[in-house]
């Protein structure tokens, strides 16, 4: 399935450098890892829709007893790689030596660590920092291929394992994907050089550990919760993963927590979604949403996303911005409000996009110019069963609600972000 998107250009992620803070408190210890926001360019192809199709190949001679069963009743299994964004965050993780950094997306909407091999020689892989095995002392050939086939093209990898660093965190022998060819231009116009997913274990390919599940079976926190401080500010080092806890100086006013409904994705039960307070159809006898750090705008089903963005009447030349109602999802009788500062997004003359937040006003948001254009940061998707049908709360969502993702309670929580 391949779905395109209406915009020729969008922004894709990018980043700096990540920084490390840690907090002792009395009853445990919390890691900081700083993430980046920033914006850069990207071809309007990067946004189709992905169906990830992944084949698991290890060499006969290789394979146990529990391996070759495993090949033969999983040889094909879907799972979420990437979905291509407008804005990211991104933060630092190291392999194979704490100074062995890469810049990645902490994705809770997948669960394999992905990054570029040393020993692949495609543009995509030589434009980026690549991971060398050779130069680790803690490197593991594990040799599991995973190949991922997408709407604009391919990526093959091979799992193996290292020693893996984030914050102060020391996670040893984790799995991990490296790429060692890639078809398309996936990552050739992005500025990240992996992904850590941070969903559950039941996603991950041949049943590995993602990080965060090795951090727990390793007991390297006190708590097992992690969460997430999103900035809006371009350029902002403000925010921030927070492993073993949350910051209570990062939001305000009550932290709302709603159960994992399926553990595969953070997936949560909706009560409704709502239009200046008014039910029209969204949620019908209710829905179900994820909450996923690496997917900038939001999604839904492709019958209620566009049914939402008629009933939105987002006027191109920015003429009703002023006038947009507000969007509200409902979880557990809460209601966490969007406004059109929230969910609008601006494309400048020189095909730049915008955030509607950025502006002192909305005046100022719509004097910018006639060349300019207004769009809605949604997107339609459509997550097959059982996890779907389902709407995504991206970084739309999460950077106006901090997030905190619960393992040992199996639970998500919200608060207004300051």
């Amino acid at each position: 399935m391949k779905l395109v998107l209406g915009l020729a250009i969008l922004l894709v992620l990018s980043s700096c450098a990540s920084f490390l803070e840690e907090q002792q408190s009395m009853e445990n210890k919390i890691y900081k890892i700083k993430l980046d926001r920033t914006e850069s360019q990207a071809r309007k192809s990067l946004f189709d829709f992905i169906t990830t199709s992944q084949q698991y190949r290890k060499s006969p001679d290789l394979l146990g007893e529990a391996d070759l069963e495993m090949a033969q009743t999983k040889q094909k299994e879907s799972i979420k790689l990437y979905n291509f964004k407008n804005t990211q965050y991104t933060g630092e993780i190291g392999l194979g030596g704490q100074d062995n950094k890469f810049k990645v997306i902490f994705d809770t909407g997948s669960a394999n660590i992905w990054l570029n091999s040393a020993r692949c020689n495609d543009y995509g892989c030589k434009n980026h920092k690549q991971y060398d095995g050779s130069k680790s002392p803690t490197y593991e050939h594990l040799g599991y291929d995973l190949d991922v086939e997408f709407g604009t093209g391919e990526l093959m990898g091979e799992i193996n394992a290292d020693t893996a660093y984030v914050g102060g965190v020391k996670i040893a022998k984790q799995e991990f994907a490296e790429i060692v060819r890639e078809n398309g231009d996936v990552f050739a116009q992005s500025d990240f050089d992996g992904i850590v997913g941070l969903a559950y274990p039941t996603m991950a390919a041949y049943n590995f550990n993602p990080l965060f599940d090795n951090i727990m079976q390793q007991k390297l926190l006190d708590r097992n919760v992690f969460s997430f401080y999103f900035s809006r500010q371009e350029g902002s080092r403000s925010s921030e993963l927070t492993l073993g806890g949350w910051d209570n100086d990062h939001f305000t006013g009550e932290l709302h927590f709603h159960n994992v409904v399926n553990k595969y994705y953070w997936l949560l039960d909706a009560d409704n979604i709502l239009v200046n307070g008014k039910d029209v159809g969204l949620c019908k006898h209710g829905c179900k949403v994820v909450a996923d750090t690496g997917t900038s705008l939001l999604t839904g089903p492709s019958d209620g996303l566009y049914d939402l963005l008629d009933t939105l009447n987002i006027d191109e030349n920015c003429n009703n911005v002023k006038d947009l109602p507000k969007l509200t999802f409902v979880l557990d009788g809460i209601n966490y409000d969007l406004d059109a500062n929230d969910y609008v997004m601006k494309i400048d003359s020189q095909g730049n996009e915008v955030a509607y937040d950025t502006f002192a006003s909305t005046d100022s948001f719509v004097e910018m110019g006639a060349n300019c254009q207004c769009v809605g940061s949604f997107m339609p998707l459509d997550i097959p069963s059982p996890q779907g049908p389902a709407w995504i709360l991206g970084d739309t969502f999460l950077s106006k609600y901090y997030s905190v993702y619960d393992r040992d309670n199996d639970r998500v929580g919200f608060a207004r972000s300051k």
